[in-house]
């Protein structure tokens, strides 16, 4: 390890269970559909919106690009 000068790793999603706070953000607006989602769901419709805007808008900021994702017209 002495050929390092330094280490890092990636600890998002590993210390932060971040789907449980997407899940639960998103379960009150997924309620109201007549079908409401599941958990699973919500995360996959999410994941789907989230690529996409990524890919229009890829300067984006982040927090910025979670909102234009969930004001989005469906």
């Amino acid at each position: 390890m002495t050929d390092f000068k330094a280490l890092t790793f990636d600890c998002y999603g590993t210390l932060i269970d971040w789907e449980s706070g997407i899940a639960t953000g998103l379960s009150e607006l997924a309620s109201r559909r007549a079908e409401p989602l599941t958990r699973d769901e919500i995360l996959e419709a999410h994941a789907r919106h989230e690529s996409h805007q990524q890919k229009i808008t890829p300067a984006l900021r982040y927090d910025r690009l979670l909102q234009v994702v969930f004001e989005a017209p469906r």
